[in-house]
């Protein structure tokens, strides 16, 4: 059964392709190797199928899936949310804060210490947008009739009642103003007939001046519908642009490392990336963090549940120790350990993460031939435990003596692919990495 299966990968940094259509296939507890030398793009296949660089094109499956987290509806709720937040906040910008903050805020702030309406804030922003005049109390106790926006005086009132007529009177001539026939000449006069046909709503000396005025008045009629417009567009487009902008976020965090080890997949670094300053054992507990089941409360509190699955993390953590034959050492600084035993605590904390499958880039690198042997049969043992293994190594005597299949890549582009003996016959193989003495 193929485990992991990579089909026309391609990486590439700008102009630079670093692997182009690279295809391999790792079977089920099956050690497949990677080889060529330094630039082949070897690591970047191992960064591309672990997360931490984004195929430019390509697909890599594992276990018959893609390796992406899949979506749900918290991330399309959470984008619905995130877009309608960010409409909200442009629809806000677009309707001028200023303006909305003198018709809402400011118009009821009485002063220090004094209660402030919410409500009233409320009513006022509702006719901002609506573009409903705005009583306010003024000197003593008067009252002006204002533009929602708070930057005309249309009026006054000697009282609350009083005020409310002369608003009803404005507010009808600014819905007349934009009515060809709302003004009318009478007895050398220009008037704004009422309702009645009788009252006039507004009188003028000249037809210049009341042409003006009902002209500004018009204007005052047009603005609640254009900024209604314009508020309903910027909060369509932040609403788009936010839920989008955050669906796309998600995206690229679909194959992060975090989201690849919870496939199954583990790795170890061509340069060794250990907790130098943390013990052996505390490096392989590293690993364990998402197994271990608990929660902020229940380990703020050290619950007697914790203490139970902690230990049985040390535990684990003692027995992988042991695997890899660093057991007499767990209480090291793992920065104190030998080249050899670092590779070795590298391979347990992978080890540690329950992987089906384990990536080992260049695992032999600086041993001994000593430790290569050993190296062998580690990673012989761990195929033992129903893992697989992908391998980069530059050490040809561990990669034919282990390899189930190798491939061959050159400069980004794989070249040969099959058995430890296909591959050593290879002429290209040959001429390209091995040279004819080495395979001798």
């Amino acid at each position: 059964m193929t485990l992991l299966k990579v089909e026309k990968l391609t990486v590439r940094f700008g102009g630079l392709t670093a692997v182009e259509n690279v295809d391999c296939a790792v079977a089920d507890r099956q050690i497949f190797s990677v080889i060529g030398p330094n630039g082949a793009g070897k690591t970047t296949v191992f960064n591309a199928i672990s997360g931490i660089y984004e195929p430019t094109s390509g697909k890599i499956e594992f276990q018959g899936r893609s390796l992406e987290r899949p979506p749900s509806w918290r991330v399309v709720v959470a984008c619905g949310l995130i877009g309608l937040l960010t409409g909200l906040s442009a629809a806000l910008v677009s309707v001028d804060v200023n303006a909305l903050w003198r018709a809402t805020i400011k118009r009821n702030y009485a002063g220090p210490g004094e209660p402030f309406s919410y409500a009233a804030a409320g009513s006022d922003a509702l006719n901002y947008l609506q573009g409903r005049l705005a009583i306010e109390q003024v000197r003593g106790h008067r009252f002006a009739v204002r533009t929602a926006d708070g930057r005309s005086t249309l009026g006054y009132g000697a009282s609350r009642e009083e005020a409310e007529q002369t608003r009803s009177r404005f507010e009808k001539l600014i819905a007349l103003a934009k009515s060809p026939g709302a003004l009318v000449e009478r007895d050398g006069k220009w008037i704004v007939p009422g309702d009645s046909g009788q009252e006039a709503l507004a009188t003028f000396d000249s037809e210049a001046d009341a042409r003006a005025i009902m002209s500004k008045y018009a204007e005052m009629a047009n603005e609640p519908a254009a900024r209604r417009r314009t508020a309903l567009l910027a909060l369509l487009f932040g609403l788009v642009v936010g839920a989008a902008g955050s669906w796309t976020v998600w995206s690229r965090a679909r194959r992060t490392p975090e989201v690849i080890a919870r496939a199954g997949i583990a790795r170890t670094f061509q340069n060794i990336r250990l907790f130098h300053n943390m013990t052996v054992l505390d490096n392989v507990l590293t690993g364990m963090d998402r197994w271990i089941k608990g929660g902020i409360f229940r380990m703020a509190l050290k619950l007697p549940s914790i203490k139970r699955e902690e230990a049985r993390a040390r535990d684990r953590g003692r027995e992988l120790l042991e695997f890899v034959g660093l057991a007499d050492k767990q209480s090291m600084l793992a920065k104190n350990l030998p080249y050899g035993d670092q590779r070795r605590l590298e391979i347990a904390r992978a080890l540690a993460t329950h992987p089906q499958l384990v990536l080992l880039d260049e695992p032999a690198a600086g041993m001994n031939p000593a430790e290569s042997i050993e190296l062998n049969r580690l990673i012989e043992q761990i195929r033992a435990r129903g893992l697989s293994v992908l391998l980069i190594e530059h050490h040809m005597k561990v990669v034919m003596g282990i390899s189930d299949r190798i491939a061959v890549l050159d400069h980004g582009l794989k070249i040969a692919e099959g058995t430890p003996n296909e591959v050593r016959k290879n002429p290209q193989v040959i001429a390209a990495y091995l040279g004819s003495e080495e395979v001798s």
